[in-house]
This record gives structure tokens, C-alpha cells and sequence, in this order.
């Protein structure tokens, strides 16, 4: 019969505990000889979890949702859920910042002016056109007009652009930029403006017509004007040419200040032989009371600011430098008329005074008279005639 401890526990058989103490120390063996390997294994179970909840938070923002709506409802129903079966507390995540939207541009307004158009883009338009010259010097409106749309039409012209009279993008860039050339007219331009201009330097005798075109005989007209005025000679008519050719210093060219002072000469000479009229003819006589024929011409010439010397009818009508007059036709007040009688020299002289009419110092009436110059005697003895101014 075996032998028993005290407590009742076969003496052949291991305590209990024996069998725990070896579980536990083979455990620890485990873990110290394979803690590395554990640890290992631990830290990428722990990375995966990362990366798989990183990217279900991606997968839901790239889906529309609201990823940080989503994730504090969620972790509010689980937090409530959990305040009645779990204690411990649930950690809300940081929510994402949701991208910023990209504004939609704003169309640019079209800066194009035109007829029609009233604002005060038009009177910053029409101050600058006055400038520059292409409008005269005025109260500036709103209104974009006929006078506004001719302007920037002859700033096209000025700058080789189409002449449309619309200011568009191209015409107001550069009207407003510095390259922007004043109001100024040029060989080849036509235009109102032109025909204007063409008819001052008629009015000034520098000119013989007007046609509309700024051609070789106005650069040429203008030239002479700018010589005259003491302005600089390069044929173009700008900013101090227009101002003086409409000013009334313009002076006139030297032929018009002769036709005009011929004009006045002509008018005083026919004037100052009408008053003569009913003076006593006496041979050799030149005034102020009594004449002859010749004596009556030298007279009025010299009242009327001639230096030409006293001469008989036949020595007035061999003045060559007078131009010389064939036909009765073509006579003006105060051509001087010539006659003979059979041939012989010139013998007389009368003043033409307009309508077929002339004034002479007549020896058969005895004193100045004023009659026909185309009766048959007078046409019969007509020599010539001459134009003494």
C-alpha cells in the first residue's frame, strides 16, 4: 500500500502547480527569445490599420460626402452607442480642410465707342480728341455725335486706321497713348477740311481754286504762305500754320496785295476823272480845273498813286509794260482807249468807265464829257487799248 501525504495527495504524482510554473516560464522563454520577431509583427499590424483607415477617408471625400460631416456623425452615433455599453471614450479624428472653390471670371466690357453712345467714357474721348485739335476747343458732352464721329474719322486718316468713325480698341489705345500725332494736314489727304483750307489760301491769293484733294499745287501754296508768314517752310499745314492762315495776320501773297492794291487803284483813278466832268478843255492843261485829253489821264494817275510821268496820248500808248487791250470786246473800267483818224498816229485818249462808256477831255465840246466809246466814229478809229494797273 502506498504512502500517502498528510493532505490526502499521492507522493508519486507532481503538485499541480508544478505544471503552471512550466507553462509560465516557457511563455517568458518565448517571449524573450522571440520578442523581436513579435515586435516586428506588431508594428505592421498597426501599419496596415493606418494606411486602411487613411484611405477610406480619402475614398469618401473623392465620393462628394463630407468627410468631416461624416466622420462626427459617425463618431457621435458610436460615441452614443458606446456611452451605453462601452465607458471608454471614442477619439474624434482631425477634419480635413474642404478645398477652396475657383471663382468664375468676369467678362470684360467692350470699350468700342460709337454714334449713339452717351456716357462719360464719351467725354474723356471728346477732351482728348479737342487735344489734339481734331475738335474745336468746346464744352465737352457725353453724346457721341455727327461732329464727335468726324473727329476721330480724321484721326483714322492722321494714322493710316480704318476710317470708320467708330473708336474702337485700336483707334482709343492709341489715341491715349503718347504716340498720338496732333490734328495736321498732309500731301495726299482729302476731305471738308481740306476744300476749307483750299479756299482760305484762295481768299489769300496763294491759291487758284479749290478741289478737295491736298495735292502738289497746295503744298506748293502752302509753302508760299508759310514763307510770306515767316513760319517754317515744309508744306504741311499744322498747328501754327492753321492757327495764323485763319487769323487776320495772314498776310496775302504778293500777287494778291498787287490785285488788290490794283483793285483800289483802278477804283480811284475812274472815281477821280468822273469828278472832272463839265472842266474846261484847254490844250495842254493837267488839272485841277481844265485839261486836254492826255493832261486828264496824267491827272488821275498820279491822284490815284501812279508814278507815271506826263506823257501825250501816243507816248501812254507806247507803255509797254501795260498789257494791250485789241478788242473792244474785252475791255475792264480803267482800260485807257487809244484812237487815230486815217491812219495816223494815236491822237486821243479816253478812260474807260464800264457799259460802253468812257470819260475824255473833248476839244469839240470844250470840256470833260462823259459819252459812248462804241458809235461808229469811235469804233472806227479805235487803235487798242491798255491796262495801266
Amino acid at each position: 500500500m502506498k504512502k500517502q501525504s498528510q493532505q490526502g495527495t499521492p507522493l508519486d504524482q507532481p503538485p499541480r502547480d508544478n505544471h503552471f510554473r512550466r507553462l509560465i516560464d516557457f511563455i517568458f522563454f518565448l517571449i524573450i527569445e522571440y520578442r523581436i520577431i513579435l515586435l516586428s509583427v506588431l508594428v505592421g499590424l498597426v501599419t496596415i490599420l493606418s494606411i486602411s483607415f487613411g484611405m477610406s477617408r480619402i475614398l469618401l471625400w473623392a465620393g462628394g460626402d463630407n468627410p468631416v460631416r461624416e466622420t462626427e456623425e459617425t463618431v457621435s452615433t458610436e460615441y452614443i452607442g458606446a456611452e451605453a455599453s462601452d465607458p471608454t471614450p471614442t477619439t474624434t479624428p482631425t477634419p480635413t480642410s474642404t478645398p477652396t472653390p475657383t471663382p468664375t471670371p468676369t467678362p470684360t466690357p467692350d470699350p468700342t465707342l460709337r454714334k449713339g453712345d452717351e456716357n462719360e467714357r464719351v467725354r474723356e474721348l471728346q477732351e482728348r480728341l479737342m487735344d489734339l485739335n481734331y475738335m474745336d476747343l468746346d464744352e465737352a458732352t457725353a453724346y457721341y455725335g455727327t461732329a464727335t464721329k468726324y473727329a476721330v474719322e480724321l484721326f483714322q486718316r492722321q494714322h493710316d486706321l480704318k476710317q470708320d468713325g467708330v473708336a474702337g480698341p485700336q483707334t482709343l489705345d492709341l489715341l491715349f497713348s503718347k504716340n498720338a500725332k496732333k490734328y495736321t494736314l498732309l500731301e495726299g489727304t482729302s476731305g471738308n477740311d481740306v476744300d476749307a483750307l483750299q479756299r482760305q489760301l484762295v481768299d489769300l491769293g496763294y491759291l487758284s481754286k479749290a478741289t478737295g484733294y491736298y495735292g502738289s499745287k497746295t503744298v506748293e501754296a502752302v509753302k508760299d504762305f508759310q514763307k510770306r508768314n515767316g513760319l517754317t517752310v515744309d508744306g504741311k499745314t499744322g498747328e501754327q500754320t492753321l492757327a495764323l492762315i485763319y487769323s487776320p495776320n495772314a498776310k496775302q501773297s504778293a500777287s494778291k496785295v498787287q490785285a488788290a492794291r490794283r483793285s483800289a487803284n483802278i477804283k480811284t483813278f475812274v472815281s477821280l476823272a468822273k469828278e472832272q466832268l463839265g472842266d474846261k478843255y484847254v490844250l495842254g492843261a493837267v488839272g485841277p480845273n481844265s485839261f486836254d485829253c492826255s493832261g486828264l489821264v496824267y491827272y488821275c494817275l498820279r491822284e490815284a498813286g501812279s508814278s507815271r510821268g506826263r506823257y501825250n496820248a501816243a507816248g501812254y500808248a507806247q507803255v509797254s509794260d501795260w498789257e494791250k487791250i485789241t478788242s473792244m470786246d474785252n475791255l475792264e473800267i480803267g482800260d485807257l482807249l487809244f484812237f487815230s483818224t486815217g491812219g495816223k498816229a494815236v491822237g486821243h485818249v479816253g478812260i474807260y468807265v464800264g457799259n460802253g462808256e468812257m470819260v475824255d477831255a473833248s476839244s469839240s465840246n470844250g470840256k470833260v464829257v462823259r459819252r459812248s466809246c462804241k458809235t461808229a466814229f469811235w469804233t472806227k478809229n479805235f487803235v487798242y487799248a491798255r491796262r495801266p494797273w
